[in-house]
């Protein structure tokens, strides 16, 4: 061979195998992806309906303040109260519920006077909503032209929003009403889904 002739295969670089996975790593690898994708899909649906939970209390945390500044500014009384059709106060389930201007202070929406604000229906999957003795009682929570909320005749009581896709410990929010105040806390309400207190 010549000097040129190795001059040029010198210049030349050398092409090295490309060298891929083996059939032994890829399913190694799968098989690691599998356990972990185990082992954290419960936390995620842990995740999803602790979400769902508390987007749930607090679109009756935004009713209630709705019906607040409803009744402050229009001058006259807003109430909410459970609903089967949207239109009128009926049952005793609170997962549908309406805000109405009630201008005779009635409880009850009088066409054309009273106008339905909003709407509003807890639809997620395990989900239970629970009222106090004294809002299920009375059938209604009831701001008045000042802000302040009456339910019955106390001024304080509770809705609480249960799921039964949760751990016990933290499966239970309860949205308070208290006189000019609310306010959302995580409870333990059993498996049962109890009753939140009045206080």
């Amino acid at each position: 061979m010549s000097v040129v002739g190795l001059a040029r295969d010198a210049a030349v670089p050398r092409r090295r195998p490309v060298r891929g996975f083996t059939l032994i790593e890829l399913l190694v690898t799968v098989a690691l992806l599998a356990i972990l994708v185990a082992l954290a899909a419960p936390s995620f649906a842990n995740l999803i309906n602790s979400n769902r939970l508390a987007g749930a209390a607090n679109d009756i945390v935004a009713a209630l303040q709705v019906a607040r500044m409803e009744a402050i500014r229009r001058g006259q009384s807003v109430v909410i109260c459970p609903s089967t059709d949207g239109a009128s106060c009926a049952g005793a389930e609170w997962s549908r519920m309406i805000v109405f201007s009630d201008r005779n202070g009635n409880q009850a929406v009088n066409a054309p006077q009273d106008v339905v604000l909003r709407d509003i229906t807890l639809a997620a999957a395990g989900m239970q909503v629970v009222p106090s003795a004294s809002v299920g009682g009375s059938g209604w929570i009831r701001f008045s032209p000042d802000g302040l909320a009456w339910v019955g005749a106390n001024r304080s009581g509770a809705i609480g929003v249960c799921s039964n896709r949760l751990p016990d410990a933290s499966n239970t929010r309860d949205v308070r009403i208290a006189t000019s105040r609310v306010s959302v806390s995580t409870r333990n309400g059993t498996s049962a889904c109890t009753a939140p207190s009045d206080n």
